[in-house]
């Protein structure tokens, strides 16, 4: 197990570092030391194959917004991409200890170092574009209510004769939230909005025309894996939305691209799910919102949004609560920032 610890580390190994955070092979087999003897080579194995597709390290964020700089240059017909940043304005609409301020920061230096510009001077040739940008887009929430601001505070008939596209943009886009929330803006100001995004989390359980095989890539027990303690626990929730979503369709994914193989993802979701169920149970009281799987909408009977979503700055509260959870005894493989202090 330690040859998988230090391969876990070493993909890994810049998170919090800024904040005098020190990751290493003895904090990774703490964490997994707290599951059962029989599943830790097992849970750090398949663990290590889903990582690279759910860490976003600071070499790889600043890879992927060249990237995308690069893609919204060319597909809005620039010549380079300080001619496309000449014509965009960053939105900020947090305070100054949430994600997109600081998000906001880090970008700042980065256009400086690459092109040499900061985004106070973006929007300096007129503005064509709004860029809003954040760590994820899980209920969508939080974005919905502050681009509608930033909309009706501008006015939608001066967005439309200027011709603004809004360009969203996040480390983590949840499906699932992402076509809720595209659909209710169209409807409301009949704009098309096209999310840009590093991750995709496919996790719209809806399957229709539109959505025929999604992949999945988070933790989402199957319905044959449910049973007595876990149908009490949805039953005892104080919700009673989409309790039809709360276990995966038998046979969805039709074929295993996340997991290492479908029988790892069935043995994996399970032993993620029943410890994250252990830890909450030593809790006393909790927010609605607090799932085994991570925050969901206090309504949804369902036990949580099951994300894999871990960047070098902090971790989701979608993930699973055996990743960041601090108390009660329980040893997180991710220390949070600010988790539950603002």
């Amino acid at each position: 197990m330690e040859e998988l610890a230090n391969k876990i580390v070493d993909i890994i190994y810049d998170y919090r570092s800024e904040s005098g955070i020190s990751l290493d092979k003895d904090h990774v087999l703490t964490w997994v030391s707290q599951f059962d003897e029989d599943d830790r080579g097992f849970l750090l194995s398949e663990f290590l194959h889903i990582l690279p597709k759910s860490y976003i390290s600071k070499e790889l964020v600043i890879d992927e917004f060249n990237q995308i700089f690069e893609y919204l240059s060319t597909y809005n017909k620039y010549d380079s991409i300080i001619a496309f940043l000449s014509h965009a304005k960053f939105l900020s609409c947090q305070s100054e200890v949430k994600s997109q301020t600081k998000l906001l920061a880090f970008l700042d230096t980065i256009c400086f170092d690459q092109y040499g510009i900061n985004l106070k001077n973006c929007g300096s040739e007129g503005i064509k574009h709004w860029i809003y940008l954040d760590d994820v887009l899980a209920s969508g929430g939080t974005f919905k209510r502050e681009i509608i601001n930033e909309i009706n505070t501008y006015g939608i008939d001066k967005i439309n004769e200027e011709k603004i596209s809004i360009i969203p943009i996040f480390f983590f886009l949840h499906t699932w939230g992402g076509n809720i929330i595209k659909y209710s803006i169209k409807q409301e100001f009949n704009i098309d909005i096209v999310f840009h995004r590093v991750f995709e989390i496919q996790n719209d359980p809806r399957i229709n025309y539109y959505n025929q095989n999604p992949l999945f890539n988070h933790v989402y027990i199957s319905s044959d894996q449910g049973n007595e303690k876990l149908d009490a626990y949805l039953n005892n929730l104080d919700a009673s939305k989409h309790k039809e979503f709360a276990y995966r369709i038998m046979g969805m994914p039709k074929t295993e691209g996340f997991y290492s193989s479908a029988n790892n993802r069935q043995r994996y979701e399970k032993i993620i799910l029943d410890k994250s169920i252990e830890i909450l149970s030593r809790a006393s009281s909790l927010a609605p919102s607090i799932r085994p799987l991570g925050l969901t909408y206090p309504s949804y009977q369902t036990f949580g949004t099951g994300s894999h979503a871990f960047t070098w700055r902090n971790v989701s509260n979608t993930c699973p609560v055996v990743f960041w959870w601090e108390n009660h005894g329980w040893h997180p493989l991710f220390p949070v920032e600010n988790r539950g202090n603002h």
